[in-house]
């Protein structure tokens, strides 16, 4: 009998998975999910999926996680009480997990931009001083570059065709793609065209910055690394014990599963790893 009735939530969830996931994807099918028109204020995420989309997705992952974690609790015959608790946490776990895989997207795709800008700023550097002017040198640089930069910078190209003023359309892209060293950049354009200086003089000392700078952020990388490691491995040490001592001894861990005081030892105990983790990380997080 315990085994039809697993049998049966195990094919309910299947089954209720296959649906959401098919209604999802069919509707990811038909639209797609980049951004490729101008700039209109809408956040770095939306290059990758749109608002509704992500929503959708969302809401699916936390109804699959949601009954993922329901199934393990029936499987594992925790205590009643604390199945509404752990289903909830699982749900909103899930819940999460599309928007932080985006975020990470937007993360690298900011990152593939940074590590071409000293790149960019030097090609345009080099145009100017060959007597290019600075729009062409813009699509020169970014059409050799490629990838991100040449996206950034045809998007700037295209404001200040329909008329945008170059300071403006770099200011967008400053806004886009905040970086400090862009927008040095973008004020030595900025007060290059008011003052009508040398911008080639300017960049140089912008370039030399920008390497002093890369070197500085190097080190204070290879610095802060072992806290960062640190830092993963304290939160995982709980979970890597508990499954040690639960393979070792069953009957010792299983009131932890198993009881309302366990269920709050553990909550407790995430608590503080968070709060712990957190606190790391902001540590060894150092500003330039």
């Amino acid at each position: 009998m315990n085994y039809l009735v697993l049998l049966m939530v195990f094919g309910s969830v299947s089954g209720i998975c296959f649906i959401l996931c098919r209604t999802l994807f069919s509707d990811l099918e038909h639209s797609g999910t980049g951004h490729t028109g101008a700039w209109d204020g809408r956040t770095q995420l939306e290059y990758f999926i749109s608002r509704p989309k992500l929503r959708k997705i969302q809401i699916c992952f936390a109804t699959i996680g949601a009954l993922i974690m329901l199934c393990i609790v029936l499987v594992a015959g925790a205590n009643p009480w604390a199945a509404p608790v752990v289903v909830i946490l699982g749900g909103a776990a899930a819940f999460s997990l599309p928007m932080l895989y985006y975020r990470s997207k937007v993360k690298k795709r900011n990152e593939a931009f940074r590590a071409r800008l000293l790149d960019v700023i030097m090609g345009l550097n080099n145009g100017m001083r060959s007597g290019v002017a600075l729009p062409q040198a813009m699509e020169v640089v970014g059409r050799d570059i490629g990838g991100v930069m040449q996206e950034e910078l045809s998007m700037t190209l295209y404001e200040y065709r329909l008329g945008v003023d170059l300071t403006e359309a770099l200011a967008r892209l400053e806004k886009r793609m905040p970086d400090e060293n862009l927008k040095l950049f973008v004020t030595a354009v900025g007060i290059s065209q008011q003052t009508g200086g040398s911008l080639s003089d300017i960049l140089d000392k912008i370039i030399d910055t920008i390497r002093q700078r890369s070197i500085m952020e190097d080190k204070i990388n290879t610095l802060t690394a072992q806290g960062k490691f640190e830092s993963i491995i304290m939160a995982c040490a709980p979970l890597i014990a508990f499954v040690i001592l639960y393979v070792l001894d069953r009957q010792l861990m299983e009131p932890l599963v198993t009881t309302v005081l366990g269920w709050a030892a553990i909550g407790v105990v995430l608590i503080f790893e968070t709060i712990g983790y957190l606190f790391i990380r902001k540590i060894v997080k150092v500003e330039i």
